[in-house]
């Protein structure tokens, strides 16, 4: 009887031993060890999809710029579209490299989710973002020699790159409010909330020049929010961490006499 019920029992397992090209238990017992291989590749993926589009709506935008301009107008859209073409690549390589640095991560899984997963993310949409402003700004550099309107990227990071530091900025927040510090925690919300491109360079011209000046000033701006935003959350992750295993392994900095 013991036997039989052993068999019945044991009748699942027989079973799946025994069905060809049976992976699958592998597969999902391998999975966490797989996760930075996961996210690695889907991060390559991201990169080509984000090569793609950005080519066809750069070629496209340079194609309507160029039919509605003429003489000058038309150089400086054929220069422009050249430039933006070759932008493409290294801003799809920002999301390659960033897959690539997750998914060699040595870091256990915990602290890839929390802080290698956000980190890179973080750097790699303030990458994207700055690169997209450094190349707007040489075609406003084009624009401005050959007093023609340039031509930038229709793609709009600024909105993203802040959602991206909201949680350290957020974060720096609260902990300034807890030890009342207000006026150090209103200061870097003004400077995580500055911004260089209010005008448009237009007509060769000081007011032009200034103009352009300012954008290429955003770009070092935006790098400035970047690292600050990567420095809090190091901070703030390293302090949960030192908390946490103090919480594990509780102890108190006195020496017992």
């Amino acid at each position: 009887m013991n036997k039989l019920l052993n068999l019945l029992l044991d009748l699942p397992k027989t079973v799946n031993d025994k069905l060809p090209e049976n992976c699958f238990n592998e597969m999902m017992d391998n999975s966490e060890g797989s996760i930075k291989k996961w996210t690695g590749t889907a991060f390559k993926v991201g990169a080509l999809v984000l090569l793609v589009v950005t080519l066809i709506s750069v070629i496209s935008g340079g194609m309507d710029t160029m039919s509605s301009a003429s003489g000058l107008g038309q150089v400086s859209a054929i220069i422009c579209l050249l430039i933006l073409v070759y932008a493409a690549f290294p801003i799809a390589h920002v999301v390659r490299t960033a897959g690539d640095s997750l998914s060699a991560s040595k870091s256990n899984s915990v602290d890839f989710i929390f802080r290698d997963f956000v980190t890179e993310n973080i750097k790699a949409l303030g990458h994207i973002t700055a690169l997209v402003a450094l190349f707007g700004a040489i075609c406003s550099t084009v624009g401005w020699v050959l007093n023609s309107d340039g031509m930038s990227m229709s793609v709009d990071l600024y909105g993203g790159f802040a959602y991206a530091y909201a949680l350290p900025l957020d974060a720096t927040a609260t902990f300034i409010e807890m030890i009342r510090l207000d006026f150090v925690g209103g200061v870097i919300s003004d400077f995580f909330s500055w911004d260089l491109t209010g005008s448009e360079a237009s007509g060769y011209n000081i007011d032009g020049l200034v103009a352009v000046g300012y954008e290429y000033a955003q770009v070092i701006l935006i790098l400035a929010k970047l690292y600050l935003a990567l420095a809090i959350y190091h901070f703030f992750y390293g302090i949960l961490s030192t908390l946490t295993r103090w919480i594990q392994r509780p102890s108190l900095p006195f020496k017992s006499s």
